[in-house]
């Protein structure tokens, strides 16, 4: 999981198949790939039997994309049918699995030309609203739902009838077919848990939601309340400094949050972006969850997100920070900042360029099955007590 600034992180495997299913939430085994055709399919398209057939398609959950069968209409052309369920977003039952999307509210479908295995898929052009790692997301989304059928070898997009080159003020190119493959630092591997909770904090399993929303509370009813919340709580960020919300979809986005300088003075830009996610009722009730944190001072690739692990965990990425010193800790749900079942240092660069980092940390026996890695920056001041930037990334733990 890379932090740049909010980087593009999105994930996980590929195929569908054939036969009457009934909708998933389990990101583990997925129904195998559905043939495709060559043709174009439109939202016109319908039923032909009343039948249905499993497709395979792909949500967010936490900072990755993990594919969800789902059992859609059976129809001549099925793969119009798939990119309509997915922009339609996650089911009740998926949500509550710890599924969401970064397709915007409100984007349609307009169309789907598959030829010569290239598929052009034409949506409306909210698609391309935001950037960062939302846009990121959701072009994993479209393109791996789609890289599942056996007749597309490559993905192109085009918004409101017109083919696109590059996608939003952040400048994605898209100017060649894409495919699930290039989504790969995105996705977690076959070994991936089944049902793992995408909730670090304050929620870390779905029955916990439930209980909040069936009361009065409103403190996790915000998504920049929870974050900040989250970001002084868990990550140690005193005085924690928030900036706007940006949305990533229904039911989730991110919130730049930035630490107090000296003296007090709050910060002019971000350090950290926390991810939130409604892990539950989705709308002005829903109360919000803390799915991850990343900082563009601190790049983690190992461990990956919402990957099983066993003491000793290996670490690895790139950092820039005092003396190049990043404090790591696991943490298992239930704890806060301050508590850890185990806890190291790794030493990336000083001298304000992103250094390479390696080391492992064991961990005790832990009693719950999931928590957390933290990666988090010391001030030099305040004796060292105060963090600056943080990174947290949802694991298993065994």
């Amino acid at each position: 999981m890379k932090g740049r600034s909010v980087v593009a992180v999105v994930l996980m495997l590929a195929s569908a198949a054939c036969g009457g299913g009934s909708t998933g939430g389990d990101a583990g085994e997925a129904p195998g790939r559905p043939a495709g055709t060559d043709t174009t399919e439109s939202p016109s398209t319908g039923p032909t039997s009343g039948e249905t057939i499993t497709v395979r398609l792909y949500f967010t959950m936490g900072e990755q994309v993990a594919p969800v069968g789902r059992a859609v209409p059976r129809v001549a052309r099925i793969g119009a049918e798939a990119v309509k369920a997915l922009v339609g977003g996650p089911t009740e039952e998926e949500r509550r699995n710890g599924f969401a999307t970064a397709i915007p509210a409100g984007t349609r479908f307009n169309n789907l030309v598959i030829e010569g295995g290239v598929a052009r898929v034409d949506l409306s052009r909210s698609f391309e609203s935001g950037g960062g790692l939302g846009l990121s997301l959701r072009l994993a989304q479209v393109v791996c739902t789609l890289d599942a059928f056996d007749s597309v070898t490559g993905v192109r997009f085009a918004l409101d009838g017109r083919l696109v080159d590059v996608l939003s003020g952040d400048g994605v190119v898209v100017d060649k077919p894409v495919t699930c493959d290039d989504y790969g630092e995105l996705q977690s591997g076959p070994g991936t848990p089944a049902g793992l909770f995408a909730g670090i904090w304050p929620f870390a399993t779905a029955a916990q939601v439930r209980a909040y929303e069936a009361g009065g509370e409103q403190a996790f009813r915000d998504p920049v309340a929870t974050a900040r919340a989250f970001a002084e709580r868990y990550l140690g960020i005193d005085g924690a400094v928030t900036f706007d919300f940006r949305p990533a979809g229904s039911g989730a986005g991110e919130v730049p949050v930035g630490f107090r300088g000296e003296g007090g003075r709050p910060a002019t830009a971000a350090s950290t972006m926390v991810a939130v996610r409604q892990l539950g009722t989705v709308g002005a009730t829903g109360a919000w969850t803390a799915v991850g944190a990343t900082s563009p001072d601190i790049e983690v690739d190992a461990p990956a997100a919402a990957a099983r692990l066993a003491s000793p965990v290996a670490l690895a990425g790139r950092a820039r920070a005092f003396e190049g010193t990043v404090q790591v800790e696991v943490r298992e749900d239930g704890m806060t900042f301050g508590q850890s079942l185990g806890a190291t240092f790794v030493t990336g660069r000083g001298d304000g360029v992103l250094g390479p980092f390696s080391g492992s940390v064991g961990y005790r026996a832990p009693s719950k099955p999931a928590g957390a890695v933290v990666f988090f920056e010391h001030s030099v001041a305040d004796s060292g007590s105060a963090v600056l930037r943080a990174v947290a990334v949802r694991v298993a733990l065994t």
